[in-house]
């Protein structure tokens, strides 16, 4: 199989040393990590009262929401926070924004997991250098969390705690093989995972890095048999980077991905022991595309439509508007081995700690999705017309405005010029599914324009519905709500019509509906361009 060996630089963390002892009411060490990109202490560490958020537990996908106002509610400023939940990037931003030396963050359970507490996305910009922590974050197990949180409610506990992390720039591998389709070799589908694992990491990421490595001696095998092309990448910094190596592809290899890429695909912690809920889909409604291969690789319609729409694992493409699409098998509710507020892994209770050793794999389940993959790739790079269906993604768009619309104040803000546009958006997709039903015997350079613009609508809608930043910039790492420019109206709701916060904000989100308006009008144009194509 060709590839390209590529190497970048990349500012990682790795954590070192961790330890917290209480000092009052009596003297206890507690057992403690510390994370990737939190700040380190003083050598003589940091001693502060404790003080408790309750806030709902933190896990890789918590918004900022309210978070703040949590943290400020309680007082923890000049304080150590403890609150529930894994270390999150978006917790520990919001304790450092609220004035907190250092934040303890409780396990769900008897297992501390690493993590990564930056929101900055991949290498930091001189803007979002900014958002590196500079308060340190450490995490317990749950039993120590709750004889903390015991002694918190009798009173007054004074903590004392040190951390220590290396954070510097290194030179980093990663590495992209590409199988190419004789029709459309330009063309081609992104398959990609995490070289790096914590610890000897066997179901993260040990599993995806054999699976992708054998999909792309299957798909080299039967490259014959593949209209486009894949491209599969091993990407380092996935965690002790924050996506630094995915990151630097899309930086890097923008013009190429932009131009050719039509669909991604993420593969991370395949082969979980126990993990049998299976399921799968993607954006622009590709899920029952996907869905459909899914059911077919396992011999079993129990394959449930779902989608990675979260901004993790590794998906840096949605500036640039590449829809992904993605299968999974978790650990079921209910079941023991599933762990509490596990954001990976297969949800299993083991995910990113020394406790995910060889035995914690499942060689049947590997081959099980591998058979997934393998048949969601081939059908997608074969398809005669790319997978997407519009109109399902209208359907999103207008939920979406409707639930911000109904959350402003009557008459307070207008949203009707985006439902238009939306709706317009779903008349005109329905169409085009139409023209494009069962479209197999179109000549090749018809079927080849009509993907092309089929590419180009992707992009617009992807962008817009998943990202705020754009095309050319990253989001922080934390959860982002779809149609994230128009989610600013909820507030003028809690705001006073007449004050200046209100002004301002209203004329920001007319320049923001002017850019989502914008945008859809762009789609609907190469959804027209795309009938006429079919048309003739």
């Amino acid at each position: 199989v060709s590839y390209k060996a590529y190497e970048f630089d990349s500012l990682i963390s790795h954590p070192k040393e961790a330890s917290l002892r209480v000092l009052s009411p009596s003297v206890i060490e507690i057992d403690c990590i510390t994370h990737a990109f939190s700040a380190s202490t003083p050598e003589e560490g940091i001693d502060a009262d404790l003080v408790y958020v309750l806030s709902s537990p933190s896990d890789l996908h918590t918004q900022m929401g309210s978070l703040l106002e949590e943290y400020k509610k309680v007082g923890v400023e000049g304080k150590i926070a403890i609150i529930w939940g894994v270390a999150s990037p978006p917790v520990v931003w919001a304790a450092q924004q609220a004035g907190a030396l250092a934040q303890v963050h409780i396990s769900g359970e008897d297992v501390m997991h690493e993590m990564i507490v930056t929101t900055v996305w991949g290498t930091p910009t001189p803007e979002s250098a900014a958002r590196i922590p500079r308060v340190p974050a450490i995490s317990i197990k749950k039993s120590d969390g709750e004889r903390l949180l015991g002694l918190l409610e009798k009173g007054p506990v004074r903590v004392s705690l040190r951390t220590k992390s290396e954070t510097k720039w290194r030179r980093l591998p990663l590495t992209v093989a590409e199988i190419p389709g004789p029709e459309e070799p330009e063309r081609f589908m992104l398959v990609h995972g995490h070289m790096d694992s914590w610890y000897v990491g066997t179901t993260d990421n040990c599993t995806g890095n054999a699976l992708v490595l054998e999909l792309a001696r299957l798909l080299q095998h039967y490259r014959n048999k593949l209209k486009r092309s894949v491209r599969i990448a091993w990407w380092s910094g996935h965690s002790t980077g924050r996506y630094s190596g995915s990151t630097w592809y899309a930086d890097n290899l923008f013009e190429d991905l932009e131009k050719h890429c039509f669909l991604s695909m993420n593969i991370d912690s395949p082969g979980v022991k126990e993990a049998t809920d299976v399921g799968g889909g993607g954006l622009m409604g590709t899920t029952e595309f996907i869905r459909g291969a899914l059911m077919e690789a396992v011999g079993s319609e129990d394959v449930k439509p779902g989608a990675y729409y979260m901004r993790a694992g590794d998906q840096s493409f949605y500036g640039i508007g590449i829809p992904s699409v993605a299968q999974r098998a978790y650990i079921p509710e209910g079941h023991p081995l599933k762990g509490r507020w596990i954001g990976g892994g297969g949800n299993a209770w083991w995910w990113h700690s020394a406790h995910d050793t060889l035995d914690k794999g499942d060689k049947d389940h590997l081959l099980r999705d591998l058979k997934m993959a393998a048949l969601a790739v081939f059908r997608s790079v074969n398809s005669a017309v790319l997978p997407f269906d519009f109109s399902l993604a209208a359907d999103q768009y207008q939920d979406v405005v409707i639930g911000i619309q109904t959350r402003t104040t009557s008459g307070t803000f207008n949203l009707n010029p985006v439902l238009d546009r939306v709706r317009a958006l779903k008349a005109h997709s329905e169409e085009l599914n139409t023209v494009t039903s069962g479209l197999k015997n179109a000549d090749r350079e018809r079927l080849y324009e009509l993907n092309g613009l089929l590419m180009e609508i992707s992009r617009i809608l992807t962008s817009t519905f998943y990202t705020y930043a754009g095309k050319y910039d990253q989001d922080p790492a934390y959860g982002i709500p779809s149609l994230p420019s128009l989610q600013g109206a909820k507030k003028l709701a809690e705001l006073d019509p007449e004050s200046d916060e209100a002004r301002f904000l209203q004329t920001k989100m007319v320049r923001e509906i002017n850019k989502v308006n914008h945008q859809l009008d762009g789609a609907l144009r190469k959804i027209g361009e795309a009938i006429k194509v079919i048309k003739g």
